[in-house]
C-alpha cells in the first residue's frame, strides 16, 4: 500500500475509550512493523478539544468543521454511555456533518454502541451491522431497514464496517490491516500486541455457556459445566437429570422452565457450538465429529446444516479462506 490512510475516530464526551485505544494500537502497530507511516490516526469531536471519556481520561481531538474526508479515509465512529449515544445520535451538527461527509470516505464503520449514531443518520439502511448485544434489539426495533447480525463480531457490507461489543473493535481493526497489508502483517500485528488470535467476523460476540448458567440454579449450572468438560461422550437427558439427583421428568421441566429450550435441543446446540470453533481452529472433520459426541458423519452434518445453514464443509472452507 503506497498512500497512507487516515484513520479518523469520532468521539465525544463519554465516550468509550477502549473503543479508541484498542483499534488506534492495531493501526500504531501496522506502522511500526512496516517501519513508515501506512496509517495516520487522529480524533474528531464536535466542538474540538479536550473530550472526557467515561474512563475519566481525557483526549484531545479536532473540530468536525476542520476536517475534510478523502478517497484514502477511513471513519470510525466509538461507542459510549448509554446517555452519551442518545445525546450524540440527536446532534444536529454531527449528524449532518457524517451525511455530508462520509460519502467521501473509503470506509465508513462503528465500534460497539457507535453503530447506533450511524444508523441515526440514515447511513446503515440496507446495509448489513451490528452493534453491542445489549443494544441489538433496539437497533433492529428502531432502524428496521438495516439488517442486523445478531450473531457477528464485526460485519462489512461494502464498505460499511461496524463491530459489536468493545474489544471487537480489535479485532475489525485487524481485519482492515489485513485487508489493507496482508494477512500475514495483520498475524503479526496481532501477534505484537499478545491477542491469542485474530477472530473472524462471524463468531458469536456473547459466550453461550455463561449465559445460561446465568439463569439456573447452582445445580443446573454445574450440570451445564459439565457438559461442556464431557461433550465427547455420548450424553443423554438422564445422564443430566442424574447429576442433578432427579427425575428426568423434573429435571427436564425445571431446565425448560429456566432456559426456554429442552435439555436435548441445549445439548445438541453446545456440541454444534464447539464443533464450529474447532472446525475455524483448522482441525479435520473426522476429529470434530468424534470429539463433540457423534456417532455419525451424516448425523452430524445435518444438524450442523440446520443449525447454521451451512454444512461443515464449507464452513471448513470459508474459514480456511479467511485464515490464510
Amino acid at each position: 500500500m503506497s498512500t497512507v490512510r487516515n484513520i479518523i475516530f469520532v468521539i465525544f464526551e463519554q465516550f468509550e475509550l477502549l473503543d479508541l485505544s484498542g483499534p488506534s494500537s492495531v493501526f500504531h502497530m501496522a506502522n511500526k512493523l512496516a517501519g513508515k507511516a501506512v496509517y495516520t490516526i487522529r480524533t474528531v469531536s464536535c466542538s474540538g478539544g479536550l473530550i472526557d471519556s467515561r474512563s475519566g481520561i481525557a483526549v484531545s481531538a479536532n473540530a468536525l468543521q476542520d476536517i475534510q474526508l478523502s478517497s484514502t479515509d477511513t471513519l470510525l465512529i466509538v461507542g459510549g454511555d448509554p446517555a452519551a449515544i442518545n445525546t450524540a445520535c440527536k446532534n444536529p451538527t454531527l449528524k449532518h456533518w457524517l451525511q455530508s461527509n462520509s460519502k467521501h470516505a473509503d470506509r465508513l464503520g462503528s465500534i460497539c454502541s457507535g453503530a447506533l449514531i450511524l444508523a441515526a443518520a440514515g447511513l446503515l439502511e440496507g446495509k448489513k451491522a451490528t452493534t453491542h448485544w445489549s443494544d441489538l434489539s433496539a437497533l433492529k426495533r428502531e432502524y428496521p431497514k438495516i439488517h442486523v447480525e445478531q450473531d457477528a463480531l464485526y460485519t462489512v457490507d461494502g464498505n460499511i464496517w461496524t463491530s459489536a461489543g468493545v474489544t471487537t473493535g480489535i479485532d475489525m481493526a485487524l481485519a482492515m490491516v489485513g485487508r489493507d497489508l496482508g494477512n500475514a502483517t495483520m498475524r503479526d500485528v496481532a501477534k505484537w500486541l499478545v491477542l491469542y488470535v485474530h477472530r473472524p467476523g462471524y463468531q458469536s460476540q456473547y459466550s453461550q455457556l455463561t449465559d445460561a448458567q446465568a439463569k439456573l440454579d447452582t445445580a443446573l449450572a454445574e450440570v451445564v459445566l459439565w457438559l461442556d468438560e464431557h461433550m465427547h461422550l455420548p450424553i443423554k437427558v438422564s445422564d443430566m437429570a442424574d447429576r442433578c439427583a432427579m427425575s428426568e421428568r423434573s429435571f427436564h421441566r425445571k431446565f425448560v422452565e429456566s432456559l426456554g429450550t429442552t435439555p436435548a435441543k441445549f445439548l445438541t446446540t453446545r456440541r454444534l457450538y464447539h464443533a464450529k470453533h474447532l472446525i475455524e481452529s483448522g482441525l479435520a472433520l473426522k476429529t470434530v465429529i468424534s470429539r463433540v459426541g457423534y456417532q455419525s458423519e451424516l448425523g452430524f452434518r445435518m444438524a450442523f446444516e440446520a443449525l447454521y445453514g451451512i454444512s461443515p464443509a464449507t464452513y471448513k472452507r470459508m474459514h480456511c479462506a479467511r485464515s490464510n
